[in-house]
């Protein structure tokens, strides 16, 4: 058995720099001039508009270009505050439905013993989590960054519980999601997820780690590192000459999308803090597997529809107001989850618990 440490993981990867330049002929690199996604701010178009709301578009229209740019030659892209006004919509989820999340999610072990608990198959219920998911503000950034309209892939909670759960409160090894996204059959980069901070993230309580840049080189091998599963020391160190190891602190509301082929990590929590995180991974449309290949809920059913910013922030009022109680639709998980083992699936990634069997 693999000990559980009762001290931090080493910060063995820090380094000095991040990276300077990018393979120029890295595809995933390639900036495109590309229209907003349906739903999204106009560009210009040279019509008879006042010219107050050509300078107003023509300002939003290099906005997110800006965005697109620093996305892809980063590999990450942070936007604070995203959804400060209805993060405790998930706080108050967590907090009333704890001895549930602990009874029924999967367990992912990292290289030291130890435990993190993840809820998957979200976002595709009538639930709170949708309400996120399917947000316009969210999905017309998204479908910005990839260029493509785009559809919900999964969502996961990763909950590190500090004191309210002291046995599950392990990290992550350093990894880069596509990894497990390709050897399901997922073709492609066409794919980021964006990490939203329910609760205040910090060095303290195991907060996302990530190696910007890292992205550029593509999927690099990932194999058993002691009791957990990753990118192992000799790879991680050399890329470490370019660039640093990069703590996001963060706090609720705050939100940052990654690209798949980013590699990221996260210490244990050894502190008295929870740290939980709503993860939302995206795939462009026009990257989704063929028909048969991979499990079936990675197939696309069509774009994602975008709900109106003021449907969320309804919630969050009625919340607020003590008219509406945030809920996870169970029966839509345990659906999702009973698929998977019908069809066998598995990323070689996670020790997940039968719960939902």
């Amino acid at each position: 058995m693999c000990p559980r440490p009762a001290t931090a993981m080493p910060d063995e990867f820090s380094g000095p720099r991040r990276f300077q330049d990018s393979p120029a002929d890295d595809a995933s690199l390639t900036v495109e001039t590309h229209q907003a996604a349906p739903g999204g701010l106009s560009r210009v178009d040279g019509s008879r508009d006042r010219f107050d709301n050509r300078i107003m578009n023509l300002a939003g229209d290099n906005n997110r270009e800006s965005a697109r740019i620093e996305y892809l030659r980063e590999g990450y892209l942070r936007r604070p505050g995203f959804f400060a006004d209805e993060i405790a919509l998930l706080a108050a989820l967590i907090d009333r439905d704890k001895r549930r999340l602990l009874e029924r999610e999967d367990v992912t072990i990292d290289s030291q013993g130890g435990e993190a608990s993840n809820l998957g198959y979200l976002g595709h219920g009538d639930d709170v989590i949708t309400s996120f998911a399917a947000t316009a503000r969210l999905v017309n950034l998204v479908s910005e960054l990839l260029a493509d309209q785009v559809y919900l892939l999964k969502g996961r909670l990763n909950i590190k519980w500090g004191d309210d759960a002291r046995a599950k409160r392990g990290g992550w090894d350093p990894h880069q999601d596509r990894a497990a996204w390709a050897k399901e059959g997922l073709p492609g980069g066409a794919a980021l997820t964006a990490a939203i901070a329910i609760d205040a993230c910090d060095a303290d309580n195991g907060t996302l780690e990530i190696i910007p840049g890292s992205h550029a080189g593509g999927v690099l091998e990932h194999r058993a590192i002691a009791c957990g599963f990753g990118i192992s020391e000799e790879i991680v160190r050399p890329l470490l000459e370019r660039s640093r190891r990069m703590p996001l602190e963060m706090a609720a509301g705050d939100m940052v999308i990654f690209s798949g082929d980013l590699i990221h990590l996260s210490k244990q929590n050894l502190g008295s803090r929870r740290r939980a995180l709503l993860f939302l991974t995206f795939n462009a449309v026009g990257n989704c597997p063929a028909q048969g290949v991979g499990p079936s809920r990675y197939q696309c059913k069509g774009p994602l529809g975008a709900r109106d910013d003021q449907v969320l922030a309804g919630l969050a009022r009625d919340f607020r107001a003590g008219r509406y109680t945030p809920q996870l639709d169970w029966d839509a998980i345990q659906h999702e989850r009973e698929i998977d083992i019908a069809e066998d699936i598995d990323s070689g990634w996670t020790d997940l618990t039968p719960t939902l069997r």
